[in-house]
């Protein structure tokens, strides 16, 4: 079989023009800018990967006041909502969308959508995902114990930081730095901040309507274990839950986008493996597409 020719540069990089203006701008290129974009990019491929120059492009076009405007971009933490509003209103019921940690910046995400309607402990720690099963599994009795909350002076708090205000001793160190960002649950106000989230969260968790907790965290040997270990005690105590957890696998995406992949489903709950652009930093990720694709696919998993 005689193999294929290649497709010519040219045809590849006005792709990435036009698939650039479709998604964050709503709308086709122009084809005077078509032009002088396509040469542009041309001339920086000769000493740049395909990779890096299409990556560039892309975020240059979401960074645009246009595509601010359309609220496409986070740059860092503007809202995607416009693109999370026509996945929601598809959908044949209501859904409740709620993070379960185990970063800051997953509450940022589900905010930015449009998709946080109420404060949960998880949302401004940074938590991990056995700490997260643990809580669910006590009824969050350990997580509210004031013996276990130690407060981090300012003084050896990491420099230029925000948050890093309270220490949660046990779940430091059973499995690794358990921090509230916040709230400080040392202090009365940040204690009464903490209970009103855990009673949200137990009513939600035992009532009726439809909800997805969505989990992102860094991807590890025993991801898969405490990902079977937390959806099997949901399906057992919770009332019309969906658990997506998606963890980010080391390394860059192959081409210009994020990749997504199902890893592994148990029952309605899916474990999903994503290869971000870009990291986060403080509630946003960096990359505006990162953010997009992780809620588009979030929601997407639940029908597969």
């Amino acid at each position: 079989m005689p193999v294929p020719d290649p497709t010519p540069l040219r045809d590849v990089v006005e792709a990435i023009i036009r698939g650039s203006h479709l998604a964050l701008l709503k709308r086709d290129v122009d084809p005077t800018w078509l032009t002088k974009f396509s040469q542009e990019l041309e001339k920086r491929l000769r000493d740049r990967s395909l990779t890096d120059v299409s990556s560039d492009f892309i975020r240059m076009i979401a960074n645009t006041e246009e595509a601010q405007k359309k609220q496409l971009t986070s740059g860092i933490g503007k809202p995607t909502e416009y693109v999370m509003t026509p996945a929601m209103e598809a959908r044949p019921v209501a859904l409740s969308c709620i993070g379960l940690g185990c970063e800051p910046s997953v509450a940022g995400m589900l905010r930015r959508s449009g998709l946080r309607r109420w404060a949960n402990p998880f949302d401004w720690m940074t938590i991990p995902p056995e700490a997260v099963r643990d809580c669910l599994v006590d009824d969050f009795n350990l997580l509210l114990s004031p013996d276990e909350h130690e407060h981090i002076p300012a003084s050896v708090r990491p420099p230029g930081a925000t948050g890093h205000l309270c220490r949660h001793t046990r779940f430091s160190e059973l499995y690794g730095s358990t921090i509230f960002h916040v709230k400080d649950p040392t202090t009365k106000e940040g204690y009464a901040a903490l209970q009103r989230g855990v009673i949200r969260m137990r009513e939600a968790l035992r009532g009726l309507h439809g909800k997805l907790l969505l989990q992102v965290t860094e991807e590890f040997e025993n991801t898969r274990d405490v990902f079977a270990e937390t959806a099997e005690f949901l399906d057992r105590s919770a009332r019309g839950v969906t658990m997506v957890t998606i963890a980010l696998v080391e390394g860059p995406p192959e081409g210009p986008f994020p990749e997504m992949e199902l890893a592994e489903s148990f029952g309605p709950h899916r474990l999903l493996r994503c290869r971000p652009l870009a990291g986060a930093q403080g509630i946003a990720f960096l990359d505006p597409l990162d953010e997009v694709v992780m809620l588009r696919g979030a929601l997407g998993s639940i029908a597969l």
